[in-house]
């Protein structure tokens, strides 16, 4: 089960990070290497790219806890993203789920479920997307002039396209394992608990473009019709490749009216 990170766990888990830190930059130098050659810039958009070169489907579900799955099946690995989260924890679960994808030995043939909020369990993963997300947030946070402490966290999630505990946390860590910067340790205990209720407003508020925390809806079946027309097209005597088209078609149809629905 998923362990949210509160003001009561948040040390435990940056000692955890600590623990883990250098595992997991050695991981970031090997995947910047192997997987970037094409130079794609912005992070947010090399983790989507990366994950649709791997059959990445993205459908709206109407859940506000679930971010997405792994779906594995022998040596198949399908992503799965929830369209329906804000646009900021899509990227999140996108690293979360590369992590899972190429470096977890532990994914088997079963489902790898993702929730938004950072689970003590999937630390390596959740640390992982973190430090492929972040730059040097403590000092952009320290470069602004906002007065209040919720605008300079807005502003950092809106420049590093990072979910608001995920700042938090990054700004808790370097405020305690290399600056002691105290003040900014109680900052951060005080507000992690308590996330603005409206953050589109917020956004809207500081002059920041508000799509960032809203969903995207986003439908996107691509990688999976792929591998069935190219089943099709392999294989045309086989009768069960065109009942399966015609059911991912029929599927795809479904949801874009629910969106629809719930879009509105």
């Amino acid at each position: 089960m998923s362990e949210m990170i509160t003001s009561s766990n948040i040390k435990q888990v940056v000692q955890k990070n600590k623990l883990i830190e250098g595992e997991i930059r050695s991981l970031i130098d090997d995947f910047t290497v192997r997987f970037n050659k094409s130079g794609v810039k912005g992070q947010d958009k090399l983790s989507i790219s990366i994950l649709q070169e791997n059959g990445l489907i993205q459908i709206p579900i109407d859940d506000k806890y679930w971010g997405g799955a792994i779906i594995a099946k022998e040596k198949m690995k399908i992503p799965v993203i929830n369209t329906a989260q804000p646009r900021v924890y899509q990227y999140f679960v996108a690293w979360h789920e590369i992590y899972h994808m190429f470096y977890d030995m532990n994914l088997s043939e079963e489902t790898h479920n993702i929730t938004i909020d950072m689970s003590l369990n999937e630390r390596k993963a959740d640390y992982f997307a973190a430090k492929m997300i972040f730059g040097n947030v403590y000092g952009y946070y320290y470069s602004l002039k906002d007065e209040l402490f919720i605008d300079r966290v807005i502003k950092c999630m809106d420049v590093f396209k990072a979910p608001y505990k995920a700042v938090l946390i990054e700004l808790f860590e370097d405020a305690t394992i290399r600056y002691n910067d105290i003040d900014l340790q109680e900052k951060v205990l005080n507000h992690i608990d308590n996330k603005p209720e409206d953050l589109v407003q917020k956004f809207t508020d500081l002059g920041l473009d508000s799509e960032l925390v809203k969903p995207s809806y986003v439908i996107n079946l691509g990688g999976l019709e792929r591998k069935i027309l190219d089943a099709m097209k392999n294989d045309p005597g086989i009768s069960y490749h065109k009942d399966n088209y015609d059911f991912l078609l029929s599927l795809k149809e479904k949801i874009i009216e629910e969106v629809e629905g719930f879009a509105e």
